[in-house]
């Protein structure tokens, strides 16, 4: 009997296998799903056993694709994982066609268990096959459900760790701090009381602290030059601790300098008795706390701000992830929708049905465009421009975004510094600010959009995580609206958070603004009042070349092919025969491959040369940089296009286009191929 073994980690397909092995059974390990898929292509298996968590392809996708492909859907199937356990897991991975669930790690008893009965019925013919295996739709509706409950789960213990460690950093500093005021105790206040409380002594930095002389002091009680406020807790710290234990714990409370101004202290005091073991005197050292709660304030703030940080970089990476999949299901739907479309007559009822199916399929592209602004994923080609000609081009749009009960004010700044910049992230940025801005004003009422130039200082940038030193440009997006309270302005930029109606908004607005301003290296502050209206500053970092000139793309002819051939590598077989049926309508002579090595194998046998690879940029084996450096070794005149999902750094450094290199996003029109095609097969070498 042959089993096949999925699972990403060596360690576990080396145990499985050696007990598989040892109990008489024929084994094909596989590293993820993906791998696992050519092995059933090319060989027949008795029974597959899968962990969950892989990459490539997962074990929820891959028994998904064999329980609904005729060849495969009779092999028992049994899910053994250390990570999805809950039963939720379960039953979502019986729902989709798995025949057993166990958990990692389990008994060897209890695995081959499950392995020779599912074996037994399997051979009786008994075994249960999924005859109602639930919709594409209803899979990714409930595939998502359990990627968000892992990742609340990931986010609640990373919440705990955090807050366990910082309870013992801070049991950790107070200890730390009682033995260094014993050794600095020199460099702290002095004072010597008698049990009347009067001044008998006290050093040099004492005086300096309270603005006295020492003469001056020595007339005082220590209560005189405490605020009344705290005359109980003290005495209560004289009689409860000083005179029964000799000494007191650290305590903190407050002194009033010569000019009337407060201050807060710590000090500990002891008790000092004379050789016949009386009262005599306490002495106490004292330390100005005035700098350290205002370091712990700072400090507070900057942990705040990395939490923050923490949380939506996190948030961030599960969106680009989950980007891949969800644009290549929509350029299926929006490229077959488009085609549809084009063969039916605009009375018909059919026409109304796909124009729906497109409409909604462009709104979800623009959805997963504003996740991967968010995650800073989206793919960019920077310009260096100037921000006001940006911003003055753009003013006529965005007054018919805001309408006409609300006013529209532009101030400029004159010899604007240039800056490097999308210039549709510019468009981005001001059209998510100005719509929120026009949201919060109820009625009629006023948005301000200023630039200026400002440079910020090694001191500044000490109290402000998110800041660099030196100059930027700023642009300010202001209004006169309903404003927000603190506890709102905390979660604005988290991805999903909204303040609207339900059906309003998506929450992803300030999610792509922060995501933006953060792949462009600069920071955003917001200020808010409730009642009194809102305020964003974003600061985009000074570039030091002159402005360059924008060119406008037209994509309103579709531009045709002239018989040139065109290699189209996808290893997502709906996406490979889309793009192969639009470039054949183009008048492109089309040769597809799903593999860098099958079309590496094309590349070396096919006759005519070829004059366009479009690869996909993220695929098994090789990916597509890589892909295309092989192939110009066969043709030096091949020009390349690049398409995805979401950005990969082999084709960019932090999501910024390279200069060489030509990309399309995942999901695109016709219109939109055809344009990146005809320019790329165009352009001069």
């Amino acid at each position: 009997m042959r089993i096949l073994s999925v699972d990403d980690q060596d360690e576990n397909r080396y145990l499985v296998e050696a007990l598989l092995t040892g109990n008489g059974y024929e084994v094909q390990s596989a590293a993820n799903g993906a791998e696992a898929l050519d092995y059933l292509q090319n060989d027949t298996f008795d029974l597959i056993i899968s962990d969950i968590l892989m990459p490539v392809m997962d074990g929820f996708e891959l028994c998904r694709k064999v329980k609904t492909d005729e060849r495969w859907r009779h092999i028992p199937f049994i899910v053994y994982t250390a990570t999805y356990t809950g039963p939720q897991d379960e039953a979502f991975s019986l729902k989709i066609g798995a025949n057993r669930f166990i958990v990692k790690p389990c008994e060897p008893e209890v695995l081959m268990e499950a392995v020779n009965s599912a074996l037994a019925a399997a051979r009786n013919g008994d075994a249960s096959q999924p005859t109602d295996l639930p919709r594409e739709e209803e899979v990714f509706k409930l595939y998502n459900e359990r990627l968000v409950r892992k990742l609340e789960q990931k986010m609640l213990q990373l919440e705990k760790e955090t807050a366990a460690l910082r309870e013992a950093q801070e049991a950790l500093r107070t200890s730390e701090q009682k033995y260094r005021r014993l050794h600095e105790s020199m460099t702290d206040g002095f004072a010597y009381v008698d049990m009347q409380g009067y001044i008998r002594e006290s050093n040099e930095a004492f005086c300096e602290m309270l603005g006295y002389s020492a003469t001056e002091l020595s007339k005082m009680t220590y209560l005189d030059l405490t605020p009344e406020q705290w005359h109980l807790q003290e005495q209560e710290i004289v009689d409860r601790q000083i005179l029964v234990n000799g000494f007191s714990n650290v305590y903190e409370k407050e002194y009033r300098r010569k000019d009337g101004s407060i201050f807060p202290v710590e000090l500990r005091a002891f008790l000092v008795r004379n050789a016949l073991g009386e009262e005599e005197a306490m002495w106490a050292i004292v330390r100005d706390l005035t700098e350290r709660k205002r370091a712990g304030k700072i400090q507070k703030d900057l942990e705040n701000q990395l939490h923050q940080a923490q949380k939506m970089e996190s948030v961030g990476r599960l969106a680009g992830g989950v980007a891949h999949d969800y644009n290549n299901m929509l350029s299926v739907i929006l490229g077959y929708a488009q085609m549809g479309l084009e063969k039916t007559e605009p009375d018909s009822s059919l026409h109304d049905d796909l124009c729906a199916i497109l409409d909604a399929a462009k709104r979800s592209a623009a959805i997963t465009r504003q996740l991967l602004a968010f995650a800073r994923k989206q793919t960019i080609a920077p310009q260096i421009l100037d921000l006001n000609e940006t911003i003055q081009g753009m003013l006529k749009m965005l007054r018919r975004l805001i309408g006409e009960d609300v006013r529209l004010t532009w101030i400029p700044a004159p010899c604007l510094w240039p800056v490097m910049i999308d210039p549709s992230q510019i468009d981005q940025l001001l059209a998510n600010l100005c719509v929120n801005a026009r949201d919060a004003i109820i009625g009629v009422g006023k948005i301000t959009i200023e630039t200026n130039m400002i440079a910020f200082d090694h001191e500044y940038c000490t109290a402000h995580a998110a800041t660099k030193p030196g100059d930027y440009v700023m642009l300010v997006v202001s209004d006169n609206g309903c404003g927000m309270e603190r506890e709102i302005l905390d979660k604005i930029f988290e991805p999903f958070f909204t303040t609207k109606a339900f059906g309003q908004g998506t929450g992803l607005g300030l999610a792509t603004v922060y995501g933006i301003v953060k792949q462009n290296s600069g920071f955003i502050n917001v200020y808010s009042e409730p009642e009194k209206g809102t305020t964003f500053k974003i600061y985009l970092p000074r570039h030091t070349e002159p402005v360059t000139t924008i060119d406008k793309e037209s994509p309103d002819i579709m531009q045709r092919g002239r018989g040139e051939t065109v290699l189209v590598v996808e290893d997502e077989p709906s996406i490979l025969k889309l793009i192969t049926k639009m470039l054949e309508i183009l008048g492109y002579v089309v040769v597809t491959a799903r593999s860098p090595v099958e079309a590496i194998t094309l590349a070396k046998e096919y006759r005519t040369a070829v004059d366009l690879l479009i690869t996909d940029v993220i695929m098994p084996e090789m990916n597509g940089r890589d892909l295309a450096d092989v192939l110009l070794a066969i043709y030096p005149d091949l020009k390349c296009l690049f398409m995805s999902g979401y950005t990969a750094n082999v084709i960019t450094s932090q999501g910024i286009l390279e200069a060489d290199v030509h990309f399309i996003q995942k999901p695109f029109s016709a219109m939109d191929l055809a344009a990146k095609v005809r320019k790329t097969l165009e352009e001069e070498v």
